[in-house]
């Protein structure tokens, strides 16, 4: 696309004046508003999202550190260059009027004006291909994720979310991820579904985000109170600053209304819903959390500790179990905080002569 793009430009096509959407390329894109703003960034930060997932994946990395370092940014300087290039591929086939009225993908259109309607229905292939090959990088990672929650006990059934059985891979995570990515597809109206997940993955995720950067500073502060030397994979302090402000913009401003109304957004029923689903999951996920390791414990007289377990291929889980208070001082004098039973050595002749 990229290469058909500059052949475009060329003028050895089809495509009358190639360059006329260069010329005041952003009039009538005067949108400033806050919305516009936050929902913009949304979606250029989904679209290089991909590249995360190896950090979902070191384990099963080489020299993970050495890879990434050299690998991360690399991946973002070829796919930022690819970006750009077919974007200026679209501008030069396609009129601007028709690419901001068009109820079709973008990709469809840019083969119809130049390779003609019946050559497009095959490349249309292309873009698929994309999705798919999107969609099976982010089910690796995110499948990980689940069973990493999984594996550490949070979640009940341990053994289901870590079990790799019987295709070598987690197969409860990857149902999980399967079953809610299709309630997102069926549940919003049609036409909306793709946009209102986006947003909805921003706000939970920006939150997270947020609060895990930074609390990255408190981590460098310890680590310099102690004397520590420099981690052997830091990020500059400059990037982390400004990653902190950009998740601090996409947590204020997707609460602002569009300026064309509260039905203005990006799809066509209230602005803020998926902002309003994300606060409600998370909402949801403290009660749970609260209630689960706080209240019942205290009702039932007992409280939560975990155990480890040794699941198949011989992966290493835990389970939270629920240890009655009377029993409590037993438990943490028999177990270390991992939960793994403290097996006491018998005593050698040195240590009875000392007693």
């Amino acid at each position: 696309m990229t290469i058909t793009g500059f052949v475009v430009l060329s003028g050895k096509t089809k495509i009358p004046e190639p360059t006329a959407n260069f010329h005041n390329a952003f009039e009538g894109t005067s949108s400033t508003g806050g919305y516009e703003l936050a929902n913009a960034l949304v979606n250029i930060t989904f679209s290089y999202g991909g590249f995360n997932n190896a950090f979902n994946l070191v384990n099963e990395v080489k020299n993970p550190i050495r890879t990434i370092k050299r690998t991360a940014p690399l991946a973002l300087l070829i796919v930022a260059t690819l970006y750009t290039l077919v974007n200026i591929a679209y501008i030069a086939a396609i009129p601007k009027l028709e690419i901001v009225q068009s109820k079709q993908i973008i990709a469809s259109l840019f083969f119809q004006k130049v390779f003609g309607a019946k050559v497009a229905k095959g490349l249309t292939i292309l873009p698929v291909l994309s999705a798919f090959g999107n969609i099976l990088s982010s089910l690796m990672g995110s499948s990980r994720m689940v069973r990493e929650v999984g594996r550490q006990g949070v979640l009940p059934f341990p053994k289901f979310w870590v079990s790799t059985k019987p295709f070598g891979t987690p197969i409860g995570p990857v149902l999980f991820k399967w079953a809610v990515t299709s309630i997102m597809i069926l549940g919003p109206p049609s036409g909306d579904a793709f946009n209102f997940i986006v947003a909805l993955q921003n706000y939970p995720d920006s939150v997270f985000v947020f609060l895990m950067t930074f609390g990255l500073f408190l981590i460098r502060r310890q680590r310099k109170g102690l004397g520590l030397g420099r981690s052997e994979f830091k990020a500059w302090d400059v990037a982390v600053i400004v990653y902190l402000l950009s998740k601090a913009f996409l947590l204020i401003m997707p609460w602002v209304p569009p300026k064309t109304g509260i039905y203005g957004g990006s799809f066509s029923f209230f602005y803020a819903t998926a902002t309003l689903t994300g606060l409600g999951i998370l909402a949801i996920c403290g009660i749970y959390y609260y209630l689960w390791i706080y209240v019942f414990p205290k009702v039932g007289g007992y409280q939560i500790r975990q155990t480890v377990l040794t699941l198949d291929r011989g992966a290493v889980g835990h389970q939270l179990v629920k240890v009655k208070n009377q029993d409590i001082q037993e438990w943490d004098s028999t177990h270390d905080p991992s939960g793994r039973l403290l097996v006491e050595l018998p005593a050698t002749p040195t240590d009875e002569k000392a007693q």
